[in-house]
């Protein structure tokens, strides 16, 4: 499938507010990177996630078709999706939709859909640099292209996010880093 009909990218930043304090933000909130053996000293926050080096996007969705891109750098391990405004931030996740995430994930130079009750292997032809996620609330659609091409990467099922905010959601481990795109 290739994207043909889609919304301009919405204007992201990520929120310092739900950085887990392993990760580092860039001034501007536009690139996440993770800070190995340091971790930083941030105020509480009900926000923060506490366990996974994880961070959301600034807008939470409850209606519309939105996407956004993001540019991936580095080795290490990576996931970019979207998460339900509920997911726990003060354990470890199981991260796939059952948690409240859909995401792709790098890890251990594979890539996979973080499907349940399993991960779902992906074949890409090339390793995608450039990342567009798309969010159809009412459709209950997330779906990833590669952001040149524009073919897709990989759709989960149909859900249902239950009238509940959806936020652009990252995570970063070792030398990756996530850029978002203007």
């Amino acid at each position: 499938m290739i994207l043909t009909l889609s919304p301009p990218p919405a204007q992201m930043t990520l929120d310092p507010e739900t950085a887990s304090p392993w990760l580092y933000l860039s001034e501007d909130c536009k690139l996440v990177r993770w800070k190995e053996h340091y971790k930083q000293n941030l105020p509480s926050n009900p926000k923060r996630f506490k366990f996974n080096p994880c961070v959301l996007g600034s807008r939470g969705f409850t209606s519309g078709w939105h996407c956004w891109d993001v540019e991936v750098h580095g080795e290490g391990v990576w996931a970019i999706g979207v998460a339900k405004e509920s997911v726990p931030r003060d354990r470890g996740l199981s991260l796939n939709p059952n948690e409240g995430i859909w995401a792709l994930r790098h890890i251990r130079n594979k890539y996979e859909a973080l499907t349940s009750p399993c991960a779902s292997p992906l074949t890409p032809r090339s390793v995608p640099k450039r990342i567009r996620i798309c969010l159809d609330y009412e459709e209950g659609r997330v779906m990833f292209f590669e952001a040149e091409s524009k073919k897709q990467i990989f759709a989960f099922s149909p859900a249902s996010f239950q009238g509940e905010r959806v936020f652009p959601w990252f995570m970063v481990i070792g030398g990756a880093q996530l850029k978002l795109l203007p």
